[in-house]
Formats: structure tokens, C-alpha cells, sequence
């Protein structure tokens, strides 16, 4: 996996952390790394972590219902993680 830092931004979704209002980078999964199988069991949007880094990746249609979707789920995900994290 490329770096997170290294994905195109698409945009930032503000997330409500306890208190804290926590902007979390949107970017686009790179669609690139081999044959069309490699991405097919991938979920169209999925929060990511590496190291201090996080960021919710999408693939695929951002306007689309189930990219939005799947986009509400990882933002869910995230916020548990970043609870965890940021709360404790």
C-alpha cells in the first residue's frame, strides 16, 4: 500500500470526537497497483492507519449512494478509533 500522505486528497470529513472536532483527510485508493482482482473484495471506503497517519480512503464514485454509504461506516470506524486514541 502506498503511503497515506502519497494518495490524492479528495477532501476532509469533520469528525465529532467528544469535544474535539477532528478533520479526517478523504483520499482516493489507488487504483493502479495491478489487475482489477486486487480491489475486488475491497470495500469502497475504509478508514487506514499507518503509524501516526490516518485517513479514510475511497474507491471509486465519491457522489455515489454507496460510496457515501460505505464513507458513513468508515467515518463510524474512525471514530471509535480515534476515541480510543484521543480520549484515553
Amino acid at each position: 500500500m502506498n503511503s497515506l500522505t502519497e494518495a490524492e486528497l479528495v477532501g476532509f470529513l469533520e469528525l465529532q470526537v467528544g469535544s474535539l472536532a477532528v478533520k479526517v483527510p478523504v483520499r482516493a485508493a489507488d487504483q493502479t497497483d495491478g489487475s482489477v482482482d486486487d480491489n475486488a473484495g475491497a470495500p469502497l471506503a475504509s478508514f487506514e492507519t499507518e503509524g501516526n497517519t490516518f485517513a479514510i480512503l475511497v474507491r471509486g464514485d465519491t457522489s455515489s449512494r454507496a460510496v457515501e454509504r460505505a464513507m458513513r461506516e468508515a467515518a463510524q470506524v474512525a471514530v471509535r478509533h480515534l476515541s480510543r486514541k484521543l480520549l484515553n
